[in-house]
């Protein structure tokens, strides 16, 4: 297995690929810590402490404890998968995205947009979502005033990481080495 990838790095472009690879899991690690600002860390903290291997700690061991530390990257790319699967199954029943899945390249590049799109949707959703019970169980670290502007902030905050981690693993797809999507998975 060394021997294997000892040869594998010493082709210059394959090098290139998975140092770009690498690179690009490590931003995502990165992104992972960046707790979401306006959040209170500790409820957090003391809420997986405190609970004993329940549906909410299986989402946080899928997205790398970013859930966890309620990180900008807390949605990792769930809203990627649920808007392919959509995606999909609408092909089978909307004639014109199903005549998009048959137009070849051309076609595959809009749903792929299409899903991009749909992506950036259920991450303002599920952001959304994710703001009102942090607010219902007293969760935010700002209180009064400043809800409306936290609500903004974290909205934001998790449609943004959705959409960088998706962007992320298209470009592990294009300039890394396999299915970007699968290895941030």
């Amino acid at each position: 297995m060394f021997k294997t990838l000892q040869n594998a790095l010493k082709m210059k472009e394959l090098r290139g690929r998975l140092i770009f690879t690498f690179l690009m899991l490590l931003v995502i690690r990165f992104g992972s810590q960046l707790p979401v600002p306006g959040v209170d860390p500790d409820y957090f903290a003391d809420f997986f402490n405190g609970s004993n291997g329940d549906a909410f700690n299986l989402f946080n061991a899928m997205t790398g404890g970013s859930f966890e530390n309620f990180s900008i990257l807390a949605l990792s790319i769930s809203p990627y998968i649920t808007s392919s699967i959509i995606i999909q199954l609408l092909t089978v029943a909307i004639k014109p995205l199903e005549r998009l899945a048959q137009q070849g390249e051309e076609g595959q590049k809009k749903l792929a947009q299409i899903t991009r799109y749909t992506t950036i949707l259920l991450a303002l959703i599920q952001g959304v979502a994710y703001f009102f019970y942090l607010k219902k169980n007293n969760c935010l670290s700002i209180q009064g005033g400043g809800v409306v502007f936290a609500a903004f902030v974290i909205v934001l905050a998790f449609t943004a990481g959705s959409a960088i981690v998706m962007w992320l693993g298209e470009q592990i797809d294009v300039k890394g080495i396999g299915n970007g999507i699968s290895i941030i998975l």
